[in-house]
């Protein structure tokens, strides 16, 4: 069972080119090409090798909803990945925890990477776990205590406990309300330098000041898979929404520059979401997400098919 735990705020020296992938790798744009639309292309590259995906959960495996609790996949969503994960190695990575994400998805034999990578968990048939500073658990705790505390009259705030991170949702806070939010978040962080602040969709993230991220966890479990082995023989795909998934765009652009791709899922005009990024491919949302997926199931049923022929 391949295991990892690190409890200091630098990489583990074992793994040396999972941290932050280098900064000359990002370079943002606006990607033209819808991942539909250019299906056809997507599949010729794919050839013949081994489709490994990794999807982000909250605005591309489900909808953005303004009660957390209630991000509920669509209809017919739980039943692609099932038949997904059954035939490619599937991996959803999410600023939620596992037990969180566990429960909105309740399948099996999917590779859960919470807390924006900090929790990897894989499925009985490949136990794989890694856990990034544990260490900070106390301090979360602690801190999670003091915002619910600072943010109680501020009417919408909410601070959400994803294990090796804290989420401070503003979506339901009035327009004028969220300097007020931020500047009870930016005040506490300034007597915690170990945790860093990060930003999401109307939401922000305390996080542990380690050098890990999605990128990193999409990195650990290519390797502890041992696909890191064979390059040439996979087709690693990543779709999310957030701008935390950039770091797992880049991270397969400089791993994987010629077999790989990755899809921003965004619709046109979304003021939460710059358009600029690191993926080479868009999808407007998690309609077409489904969609996407579907028709990445019929690869593999296609090969089938032209072998028994």
């Amino acid at each position: 069972m391949a295991t990892m735990s690190v409890q200091t705020a630098a990489a583990p020296q074992a793994l040396p080119d999972i941290a932050s992938p280098e900064a000359s790798l990002r370079v943002p744009r606006v990607p033209k090409q819808n991942a539909l639309d250019h299906f056809a292309h997507i599949r010729s590259c794919i050839g013949g090798k081994r489709p490994v995906v990794f999807l982000d959960y909250d605005g591309t495996l489900s909808p953005i909803v303004k009660e957390p609790d209630r991000a509920f996949m669509k209809d017919g969503m739980r039943d692609v990945l099932q038949k997904l994960s059954s035939t490619y190695t599937t991996a959803i990575v999410t600023g939620r925890s596992t037990e969180k994400i566990y429960q909105f998805v309740k399948l099996d034999d999917v590779y859960y990477a919470g807390s924006h990578g900090f929790e990897i968990s894989g499925p009985v048939s490949q136990p794989i776990s890694c856990q990034v500073a544990d260490e900070f658990r106390p301090l979360l705790a602690e801190t999670k205590a003091v915002l619910e505390k600072a943010v109680a009259s501020i009417e919408g705030a909410m601070v959400e406990d994803n294990k090796y991170a804290l989420s401070i949702h503003y979506r339901n806070v009035r327009a004028d309300q969220v300097e007020h939010v931020r500047a009870v978040v930016s005040a506490h962080l300034e007597s915690q330098p170990t945790l860093c602040l990060k930003h999401g969709k109307k939401v922000f993230e305390l996080r542990p000041k380690v050098d890990w991220n999605k990128g990193s966890a999409v990195l650990w479990i290519l390797q502890a898979l041992g696909l890191n082995q064979c390059k040439e023989d996979i087709f690693p795909l990543y779709l999310g929404d957030d701008v935390t998934d950039e770091d797992a765009f880049v991270a397969l652009r400089r791993e994987h520059p010629q077999n790989g791709a990755a899809i921003l899922v965004r619709e046109s005009g979304d003021e939460e979401r710059k358009a600029e990024t690191s993926a080479e491919y868009v999808l407007r949302n998690p309609d077409e997400v489904l969609i996407f997926l579907e028709r990445l199931t019929q690869v593999q049923e296609e090969r089938v098919g032209a072998g028994a022929g």
